[in-house]
């Protein structure tokens, strides 16, 4: 063989490597099973659901101790593949929210670059949601340690929270 031939072989080799590895791993939607398997490779055991108006996926995960659900949005096809995932842990509070369960969310918030805290002052709890987007596309890799960080959120949050009403 030639060293002409060899380097257009080699060259022909790496091109197809590149655009094989590059579609292989962008995705810009997700489908329940995609989403069931992203939340299973993280640990966070998810029990799959569907919206009864939409019937876009839903899922009902544990992280520890902490229960959350995970809402599909922007979705189409058949079967649905959704751009936005919304994840969210909410928790009673046994009481009439006060303004230190607000003080303590807007520092949760003022500190924290992922998640966002709430207070949901007509139902007495708290919470804390986090939102991935893939529409445009991300890497395989992109939506696995966005989802792994969903547990890190919560705990971050619980702590802060717990930590914002010691001794008081």
């Amino acid at each position: 063989m030639t060293g002409m031939m060899k380097r257009f072989i080699g060259c022909a080799a790496g091109a197809a490597f590149l655009f094989g590895a590059a579609a292989a791993e962008t995705i810009g939607a997700v489908t329940a099973e995609q989403l069931e398997a992203a939340l299973s490779d993280a640990g966070l055991g998810p029990t799959m659901l569907e919206d009864a108006s939409t019937g876009a996926p839903v899922a009902n995960g544990r992280a520890g101790e902490f229960s959350f659900f995970v809402r599909a949005l922007e979705c189409s096809g058949k079967p649905a593949a959704c751009e936005n995932l919304v994840f969210f842990a909410n928790f009673d509070l046994g009481r009439t929210a006060t303004a230190q369960d607000f003080r303590i969310v807007n520092d949760f918030n003022d500190g924290q670059v992922f998640g966002r805290a709430y207070v949901l002052e007509d139902k007495n709890q708290v919470g804390v949601d986090y939102v991935i987007e893939l529409g445009g596309g991300v890497s395989e890799d992109h939506l696995s340690q966005n989802v792994s960080r969903w547990a890190d959120v919560i705990g971050a949050f619980v702590d802060q929270f717990r930590a914002g009403h010691q001794g008081s």
